[in-house]
């Protein structure tokens, strides 16, 4: 996959309407290269329907993909920018969809990519949210502040061409293009269908909870309830699949911290659950619940209602106020 910089009136047209107009764009300028700095994880070989990934390889405008699977229909694509080697904080940002056909490309949408600052950052360092609910800063600072989101809807499986353009507080319009690919069917839970009944490991069956947790220090919050029994019991659920002692990525355990972040305000009405992604004492099996859940890449979260359906799921860096609107609509005390 790869991205270029487009410079010129294309980049100029940022804010204009072409929802009819054609582009033609070389298959070369709609595949190629995307850096892996702020990727979600993919660990295993299989057909994914987001972008191949590959070496760093252009200065412009890179774009950072935290989503690795698209789907016929609604997607949220979750994506950092990288400007001269650094990540591009709060700048106006569009995404335009193309239909590609025998190397012309058919411009058909445009929708915003709005910045969405992570709650878990200060001043530039990570805040690590501890089990009594305390706050504790690290030292080292992080560059990932924060993720684009924009929803996207793909009326049909194959490749499409996205092209991201941004706008930087210094009013300079540059643009990236890439192609991804939409699967006719989700690999994973979607939103409306029943998650699987799993019976995770919970504090009660291990010796020491840092067996299935490698958080430090580890959450004894998050491993309480299996979620077949929370099914069962009719209790809605937040689960997250995530490894934060073993991430590759920036952007995998921070998002443990973001689930924290609201165990205080939900937590006497939703069941808060963390399923560690490899099995206990190996780097090299998936653990049996993240087997049964199908999950190819991590982070992820999913929201679960009462009756065990998935009503919302979120793959990569996830901020706190998406998954809390997504957890206030589905306990009726909100719109998304």
């Amino acid at each position: 996959m790869s991205v270029c910089h487009t410079p010129g009136s294309t980049a100029r047209s940022l804010w204009s309407s072409e929802r009819d107009g054609r582009a033609r764009l070389r298959p070369s300028l709609i595949s190629g290269v995307v850096t892996l700095g702020l990727l979600a994880v993919c660990f295993a070989q299989r057909d994914r329907p987001a972008a191949q990934l590959a070496p760093l390889a252009t200065e412009g405008l890179q774009v950072l993909l935290t989503t690795s699977e698209l789907v016929v229909g609604q997607n949220r694509l979750a994506f950092g920018l990288l400007k001269d080697h650094k990540l591009l904080a709060d700048a106006r940002v569009a995404v335009r969809v193309y239909a590609v056909h025998d190397g012309e490309a058919r411009l058909i949408a445009e929708t915003p990519a709005p910045y969405h600052r992570l709650e878990v950052i200060e001043q530039g360092k990570r805040v690590h949210i501890h089990p009594d609910g305390s706050r504790h800063v690290h030292g080292e600072p992080t560059d990932v502040q924060g993720i684009y989101v924009a929803q996207l809807t793909f009326p049909r499986s194959g490749t499409w061409g996205l092209e991201i353009l941004a706008q930087p507080g210094d009013g300079t319009v540059e643009s990236a293009r890439l192609s991804v690919s939409a699967l006719a069917a989700s690999l994973t839970p979607m939103a409306g269908t029943p998650a699987p009944r799993s019976r995770n490991l919970i504090a009660s069956d291990v010796s020491e909870l840092r067996q299935i947790d490698s958080s430090e220090p580890p959450d004894p919050r998050l491993h309480q309830t299996r979620i077949a029994d929370a099914i069962a019991q009719g209790k809605p659920q937040v689960i997250v699949f995530a490894t934060p002692r073993y991430c590759t990525s920036r952007a995998c355990g921070p998002v443990v911290d973001v689930v924290r972040t609201l165990i205080p305000t939900y937590g006497d009405r939703v069941v808060f659950i963390h399923q560690e992604i490899w099995e206990t004492g190996s780097l090299q099996k998936f653990s049996p619940t993240v087997e049964e859940w199908n999950l190819r890449s991590e982070p992820w979260i999913f929201v679960v209602d009462g009756a065990g359906m998935v009503r919302a799921r979120f793959e990569g860096l996830t901020t706190r106020r998406e998954l809390e609107a997504a957890l206030r609509h589905m306990l009726g005390t909100g719109q998304r």
